[in-house]
């Protein structure tokens, strides 16, 4: 099966909407009723990242989010038009003290501390994607 795809453009407007879909895809997947929040919001910070970072916020350049559900997990892709280098940004490698403080860099911060495993890397055509694993019970 292929995964199911959810084109946005880089709009912070589409941001609720595609919270409550994710919400809806954990439902679905029988995520605990407890974690659906806490997946929905590491997956809207990973997209929120992608189009301010990768896309520049322009509303013309698109963030794909892709999931597969398997018996033990969803597998979330995140990719934008853009060629972010997170290892470089704030917040890939948290800081501590007075970084954490910052308006900035906080999106993969809480993505990592909620989901049990984010991962960047490049898609084929070598732009940005980040890779969220939620476990499934």
């Amino acid at each position: 099966m292929r995964p199911i795809e959810i084109r946005l453009p880089s709009d912070t407007s589409v941001l609720e909407p595609l919270q409550l879909i994710i919400e809806a895809v954990g439902k679905s997947a029988e995520v605990e009723e407890d974690d659906l929040s806490l997946l929905s919001v590491a997956v809207v910070e990973l997209a929120k990242n992608a189009m301010e970072h990768g896309n520049e916020n322009d509303p013309e350049k698109i963030v794909t989010i892709s999931f597969d559900i398997f018996p033990n997990r969803i597998r979330f892709h995140i990719d934008d038009e853009g060629s972010w280098e997170p290892e470089k940004a704030l917040g890939f490698n948290p800081g501590e003290g007075e970084e954490l403080l910052l308006t900035r860099g906080r999106g993969v911060l809480i993505a990592r501390n909620l989901a049990k495993w984010v991962e960047f890397g490049l898609t084929p055509e070598g732009k940005t994607r980040v890779t969220l694993i939620w476990p499934l019970t």
